[in-house]
């Protein structure tokens, strides 16, 4: 779009890049003169597709994504995801990938990073001071708002991390440069972080500000020590962080939070608990709670509504409204839905009465018949 002229419509500018899903932060890098962004990956692998994909994988997958934008690039969404586990971009299953096949994926380019999947990379801030050592100088700053569904393992992210550059190229994979401010680890629900980085910005003095989104609070990180002392030795202490659960590659076992859920819990886990998170209190902006809901506790043939065709637009749920879209899940059996709704009616502190397959049946029928 043209800077200078005002009253513009999206027909006035012209399509610079495509293929990108969902753009939150970007920055532009004065050392080799071009656009950057990080993008946010797709979710809900294995709730669309528990045929391709373990829980393991939905957690970690698909990449979250560093671009470099350069006027005609196209990064092949919604066709395709980057697979940061494989290094390659691969066909989305919607349009018959299976988690491997690359297919019309090899025609579009790919990120200069990939980061683990649902970080939440919130903002980008390429570094032009000279208050901190030369190995940041030019190196790219990124926001890691945290994960809300990598469940059954632990959420991840809630950092502010560092790529170092040289020559117009990362040099490395990504750092933990800030931490804790989650206050927690290991992350169960979002709802446990008491801070979530959002914003960074330079200071005039070349200081690094960062801005978190839940309790409104801002920090000024500041370097006072001797910069031509500071060498790898000076990273120890981060580079231990990052075997922290909120870091680093979950083992498939051992980081598996719900490993012994009884089959209800693990229903709830691969449907359910990517909005409404594992203990049932929502994230406390989009999703809703379960825990303590009039709408989980009340009228049972409504929730067996809500579960077969979905709901949208705003609803009241503990006098906080909310307005999104729950998809319909009729695909799940009787049996399945029964077994869920009573999973959520006899736990996160509500006691209510368990829902039968009969039930769910029986407003499945009328409604087919309606």
């Amino acid at each position: 779009m043209d800077a200078g002229k005002e009253n513009q419509l999206q027909r006035d500018g012209e399509k610079f890049a495509t293929g990108i899903r969902s753009v939150v932060a970007m920055d532009w890098n004065a050392a080799d003169n071009n656009l950057y962004t990080v993008m946010h990956g797709r979710d809900d692998l294995l709730r669309l597709f528990p045929e391709y994909f373990t829980p393991w994988e939905s957690a970690l997958l698909p990449a979250e994504e560093f671009l470099k934008v350069s006027k005609g690039s196209n990064f092949g969404w919604p066709y395709c995801y980057y697979d940061q586990l494989q290094n390659k971009k691969v066909l989305a299953p919607e349009y018959g990938g299976d988690g491997n096949i690359i297919g019309r994926c090899e025609a579009f380019e790919d990120p200069i990073l990939g980061f683990p999947g649902h970080w939440a990379p919130n903002d980008l801030l390429f570094y032009k001071g000279d208050q901190f050592p030369e190995r940041y100088k030019g190196g790219a700053f990124v926001a890691f708002h945290g994960s809300t569904n990598r469940a059954p393992y632990p959420q991840a992210g809630y950092f502010i991390g560092f790529i170092p550059f040289k020559d117009e190229a990362p040099t490395g994979a990504i750092e933990i440069f800030a931490d804790g401010f989650a206050r927690i680890d290991t992350i169960r629900n979002v709802s446990e972080a008491v801070f979530r980085p959002m914003g960074l910005a330079e200071g005039p003095d070349g200081s690094l500000y960062v801005s978190e989104t839940e309790q409104g609070a801002i920090w000024k990180i500041e370097f006072k020590g001797d910069k031509n002392a500071f060498g790898p030795s000076k990273l120890v202490k981060m580079q231990i962080r990052e075997r922290l659960p909120h870091f680093r590659t979950p083992d498939i076992e051992k980081d598996n939070l719900q490993f012994n859920a009884s089959p209800a819990a693990k229903v709830y886990n691969i449907y359910c608990s990517t909005c409404h998170q594992p203990d049932g209190k929502g994230d406390r902006a989009r999703f809703p709670p379960l825990a303590r809901s009039e709408w989980v506790t009340g009228d049972k043939e409504r929730l067996i509504k809500i579960v077969l065709q979905g709901i949208e637009g705003e609803i009241v749920v503990r006098n906080r409204a909310y307005n999104n879209v729950m998809p319909r899940h009729d695909f799940l059996s009787d049996a399945e839905i029964a077994s869920v709704l009573t999973f959520i009616r006899t736990n996160f502190q509500n006691q209510a009465s368990v829902v039968t397959d009969q039930e769910v049946r029986e407003v499945r029928r009328n409604l087919n018949t309606n």
